[in-house]
């Protein structure tokens, strides 16, 4: 088993893609790096911008999130999302990008479409 962090945003604007996309190229580049991570990638799937990682433990994972390049970009990245949310789920292995954009939505579904920021739906710019 691994688990697999797999948050989804969607940009305010697409001045976003610079201050949000972009850093996360380079945060994933920096899990990749990091002992545990089996995979990182970033990909647009429909509506919605994806950023993967999928690690062997939760503790590794939980670590690389509130510490270095992750812990810095994160903060500062919120105020160009119109919608963020992450959904982590332990997995037998790493999924393909079509089962991670349906485990995501299913499960922002089951909030009412509520994101940490925003919900999930058309935005107006």
């Amino acid at each position: 088993m691994v688990i697999a962090a797999i948050g989804g945003m969607q940009l305010k604007s697409m001045w976003g893609y610079f201050k949000v996309i972009v850093p996360t190229l380079k945060v994933l580049k920096a899990a990749k790096a990091t002992d545990g991570c089996v995979h990182a990638e970033t990909y647009k799937h429909g509506d919605v911008f994806f950023a993967v990682s999928v690690w062997e433990n939760e503790a590794q994972m939980q670590e690389f999130a509130r510490t270095g390049l992750h812990g810095e970009l994160m903060p500062g990245a919120m105020k160009h999302l119109g919608m963020f949310y992450n959904h982590s789920v332990e997995v037998d292995e790493v999924p393909s990008r079509d089962e991670m954009a349906e485990v995501w939505r299913t499960a922002i579904a089951a909030r009412g479409g509520e994101g940490t920021v925003g919900g999930y739906g058309p935005l107006d710019g």
